[in-house]
């Protein structure tokens, strides 16, 4: 079977299944106020950096409101792996997480989440805008696993370093800052389980990359990206990348606070409802996985 033949899903139905759940991208305040108001009859929870709890119940969704999650995957034996950073905004359900044994939520920084009851909803929030925010920040994110899944199936190293950077840059960038400042609260360790690579081949891959002038390193957790070109062509998923994350609209950011030094910041909760680029579809991820899997694989 010829893979570029193969269509998972059909895009154009997928458009018109969901074009009437994503609403348009609304100003950054009334965004807040939305979350905000959904959030209020939640229960709330409150983790400490490297705490960590199970996957929410059946019928349970959680939000992330502030902080950073790792998704840690467990096996009986075997290394412990990093499925995906949740960042303030994310959603965790049963839809977005495969509850098997093992894997957990792992508090990279000081967060906090809020628990709902689906459809329980405050009256301040129309249940139809709630289900768009839910929707599109699970679009998002099953985009985010699918660019991840090509990142250490297809990649080589440096690609799948270069590609990491790139796609955290993207949801950094602002129009109004012509620097792109990214916080990195996670360990070592945990990108590099993230990127299935070893911690000094991590190493090595940055300090190239800071000089060659694509990074420059400006605290302990956080680093500026100062060839923002050079970056993508070092991506062979800059396009899927820049598609999921980069948006037209100014971006606000938020400290991270204690996972992180200095000023180092991350996107605002919200930013993703109702900006879900539903043209990244399953066809495009496997067209893009046909494409590289033809490319030349050279050791670094």
């Amino acid at each position: 079977m010829n893979p570029e033949q193969t269509t998972l899903v059909d895009s154009s139905r997928l458009t018109q299944r969901f074009q009437s759940a994503v609403s348009q991208a609304r100003d950054e305040t009334e965004v807040a106020q939305f979350v905000d108001g959904m959030c209020a009859k939640g229960d709330w929870l409150f983790l400490r950096a490297q705490q960590r709890v199970p996957l929410p119940p059946a019928g349970k969704v959680i939000v992330l409101k502030e902080g950073m999650l790792a998704i840690d995957a467990m096996p009986a034996t075997g290394k412990l792996q990093v499925l995906d950073f949740l960042v303030a905004g994310d959603v965790v359900s049963a839809s977005t997480v495969l509850p098997t044994p093992g894997v957990s939520l792992r508090a990279i920084t000081s967060a906090s989440l809020v628990s709902l009851d689906p459809p329980a909803v405050d009256r301040t929030v129309p249940a139809h805008e709630y289900w768009t925010f839910l929707v599109a920040q699970c679009l998002n994110q099953l985009a985010r696993v699918n660019i991840h899944q090509l990142m250490i199936g297809r990649l080589e190293t440096e690609a799948r370093v270069a590609s990491f950077i790139l796609g955290l840059a993207l949801r950094n960038m602002r129009k109004d800052k012509p620097e792109i400042s990214v916080a990195l609260p996670m360990s070592r360790t945990d990108i590099a389980n993230y990127l299935v690579i070893n911690c000094d081949t991590l190493s090595r891959t940055m300090m190239r990359f800071c000089d060659c002038g694509l990074i420059e390193r400006e605290s302990r957790h956080a680093i500026r990206v100062a060839d923002l070109d050079a970056l993508r062509k070092k991506s062979p998923l800059a396009s899927l990348l820049s598609a999921v994350f980069e948006k037209g609209s100014c971006r606000q950011e938020v400290s991270f606070g204690h996972g992180a030094e200095g000023n180092a910041s991350m996107p605002l909760a919200h930013e993703n409802l109702g900006t879900i680029p539903l043209a990244v579809s399953a066809r495009s991820i496997s067209r893009s996985s046909a494409a590289y899997s033809g490319a030349s694989r050279s050791g670094w």
